[in-house]
C-alpha cells in the first residue's frame, strides 16, 4: 500500500510538474494567440488576399529554412540536457554545443537561402515577385535558430519561463507593432514580413539571454559533447522535416495548383483550428523530459498515469473550443477576418476534427521520440508524408482548398492511431482510461445530436450549445476527476503558491 500511495505521489507530481509550468506556458500562449490574431487580423483586413497569401507562403519557406537549420538540435537538446544535467561538466558541454552549433548553421543556410531565393521563388511558385520577401525573411534565421534552441534547453531543464515570457508575451507584442506598423504606413506585404522577421529575430536573442541565465554556464570546464548531441538530434532533421511537411504540405500544393488568394483563404481557417492545441501546450510542453526522466527511472505505472492524465485534461480543455468552432464556423471567421475569408468555414471543420482526434489519441510522437525511439517515428512519418501527399496531389486540383483540408485531416488521424499503436505495443502506454471515455461519450453524444438536428431539422445553434454548455462542466467534475486528481490539485496548488478553493467548491457542488 506505501509503495501504491508513493507511486500515486509520483505521478501526480509529474503531473503537477508538467501542468504547472505548461499552465504558465498555456497563459502565455493565450496572449500570444490574442496577439497573433490581431496581427492576422490586420494583414488580413488591409492586404489584398494575393497579398496575404503571398506573406504566408513566404513565412512557409523561411519555417522550412529554420527546420533546416536547426539540425534536429531542438528535440536533441530537449532530450540530452536531462540525461546529462547531473554532470556538471556534460550539462555545460551541451549548452556550449547547443549554441555554437545553432549560430553555425543558422548563418550557412541563411546564406544559401538569400543566394537562391529568385530561383526558388520562379521555379517553385511561379511567382518571381517573392524572392524579395524571402530574402527579406533569410536575413533572421540565424537569430531565430538560436532562440529556438535557447528554448530546448531551457525545455530540457523543465523550466518554461523563457518561453513564456519572450516567445509567447514579448514577441507577439514586437511581431503586432511592427507588421501593423509597417503594413498601416503602405509597405504592404513587404512591410508584413519585414515585421514579422524583425520581431522574430529580437525574440531570439533575447530568448538566449534569459536561457542562459537559468542553465549552466557554457564558458566554464566541460565536456565536448558535439559528437553525441549531433549523433543524436541529425537523425531528427528527418523526423521534423516529415513532421513539418505533413503539417504544411497543403500550403505548399494550394499555392502550387491554386492562387495565393486561396492560400489566404484557407490559412485563415488553419489558424482558427490552431486554438484547439491551447489545450495540449497548457499540459503537454514539459511532457517529455519528464517522459524521459521516468523512463529512466524505471517508473513505468507512474509513466502511464501521467500520460493517461495529461490525456484526459488536454481533451477535457478542447471540448469547448471545439464546439464553438464546429458549429459556428462561419460566424467565427466572420467576426474576426471578414467576410471574404469565410468561404473556408468548411475547411475549419473537417481540420477541427482531425484536430480532436490527434489529443484523443495522445502525444505519442513526442513521447517516442523522448523514449529514444527515433526509428519508429521515423517510419511513421514517412507513411503519412507519404499519404498526405498523395492524398493533396489527387485532391486538390478536384476540390480546391477542401480536398487540401481532407488529405490534412486523413493523414493526420492515420499518423496519430498509428503513433498510438506503437506506443502501445512497444512500452504499454495509452492514452485511454475510463474517466476520459466516459465524458468524451457523453459529450459527445450530445454535439452528435445536436449537429443531426442543426443540419438536419435546421433548428437553431442554441439548441447544441446550451446543453453542451450546462452539461460540460457537470460531465467532467461527475466523469472525469479521480481520487488521484485531488491529489493532483493539492500539488498544482504547492507549485503555484496559491489556494484554488474556488476551484475546490465548485467541483464538489457539482460532484
Amino acid at each position: 500500500m506505501m509503495d501504491e500511495a508513493t507511486g500515486d505521489e509520483e505521478s501526480s507530481g509529474s503531473l503537477a510538474t508538467a501542468m504547472s509550468g505548461g499552465m504558465l506556458v498555456s497563459a502565455s500562449k493565450v496572449f500570444a494567440l490574442g496577439f497573433g490574431y490581431l496581427t492576422q487580423i490586420v494583414m488580413a483586413r488591409l492586404l489584398t488576399q494575393s497579398g496575404y497569401g503571398d506573406v504566408i507562403l513566404t513565412i512557409a519557406v523561411i519555417n522550412v529554412t529554420v527546420l533546416l537549420a536547426t539540425l534536429g538540435l531542438n528535440d536533441g537538446l530537449m532530450r540530452e540536457f536531462p540525461n546529462h544535467e547531473d554532470d556538471p561538466k556534460k550539462a555545460r558541454g551541451v549548452v556550449r554545443a547547443g549554441l555554437i552549433i545553432s549560430v553555425i548553421s543558422g548563418s550557412v543556410v541563411a546564406i544559401a537561402v538569400f543566394v537562391s531565393a529568385p530561383i526558388f521563388a520562379r521555379e517553385v511558385f511561379n511567382d518571381p515577385s517573392l524572392a524579395e520577401l524571402i530574402r527579406v525573411g533569410a536575413v533572421g534565421v540565424p537569430f531565430i535558430v538560436l532562440g529556438k534552441n535557447a528554448v530546448a534547453l531551457a525545455r530540457g531543464s523543465r523550466d518554461a519561463k523563457p518561453r513564456a515570457i519572450v516567445d509567447q508575451l514579448i514577441r507577439p507584442v514586437l511581431r503586432f507593432g511592427f507588421i501593423a506598423g509597417l503594413v498601416i504606413a503602405g509597405f504592404g506585404a513587404l512591410g508584413a514580413i519585414t515585421g514579422q522577421i524583425a520581431a522574430m529575430s529580437v525574440a531570439g536573442l533575447l530568448v538566449t539571454a534569459f536561457a542562459l541565465r537559468l542553465l549552466p554556464s557554457p564558458f566554464g570546464e566541460s565536456t565536448s559533447m558535439y559528437r553525441p548531441i549531433l549523433a543524436f538530434s541529425l537523425p531528427l532533421i528527418a523526423v521534423q522535416g516529415m513532421n513539418f511537411l505533413n503539417s504544411s504540405l497543403d500550403i505548399y500544393m494550394i499555392g502550387y495548383f491554386l492562387d495565393s488568394a486561396q492560400v489566404g483563404v484557407y490559412n485563415i481557417a488553419l489558424q482558427l483550428s490552431n486554438l484547439t492545441t491551447v489545450a495540449l501546450i497548457t499540459v503537454a510542453f514539459l511532457l517529455p523530459p519528464i517522459i524521459t526522466r521516468l523512463d529512466k527511472k524505471g517508473k513505468q505505472k507512474e509513466l502511464l498515469a501521467t500520460y493517461q492524465g495529461l490525456t484526459k485534461w488536454m481533451m477535457m480543455l478542447a471540448v469547448p473550443i471545439f464546439v464553438v468552432l464546429f458549429f459556428a464556423p462561419r460566424i467565427v471567421i466572420n467576426l474576426l477576418f471578414g467576410a471574404k475569408y469565410t468561404d473556408g468555414a468548411l475547411v475549419l471543420q473537417i481540420v477541427i476534427v482531425g484536430k480532436l482526434v490527434a489529443i484523443l489519441s495522445g502525444l505519442n510522437f513526442k513521447s517516442l521520440i523522448a523514449l529514444g525511439d527515433n526509428r519508429f517515428v521515423s517510419y511513421m512519418m514517412f507513411a503519412q508524408l507519404v499519404l498526405n501527399f498523395v492524398a493533396n496531389y489527387l485532391l486538390i486540383p478536384v476540390y480546391g482548398i477542401v480536398g487540401g483540408a481532407v488529405a490534412l485531416t486523413l493523414s493526420a488521424v492515420a499518423g496519430d492511431l498509428l503513433g498510438a499503436l506503437v506506443l502501445f505495443r512497444q512500452y504499454d502506454l495509452h492514452p485511454l482510461s475510463l474517466s476520459l471515455l466516459v465524458p468524451v461519450s457523453l459529450l459527445g453524444g450530445i454535439a452528435g445530436v445536436g449537429f443531426v438536428v442543426t443540419t438536419v431539422a435546421g433548428l437553431p445553434l442554441w439548441v447544441v450549445i446550451i446543453p453542451l454548455a450546462v452539461g460540460y462542466p457537470i460531465v467532467v467534475a461527475r466523469f472525469a476527476i479521480e481520487p488521484r486528481d485531488e491529489m493532483l490539485l493539492g500539488l498544482f496548488e504547492d507549485r503555484i503558491g496559491r489556494e484554488l478553493t474556488p476551484v475546490r467548491n465548485v467541483v464538489n457542488r457539482l460532484q
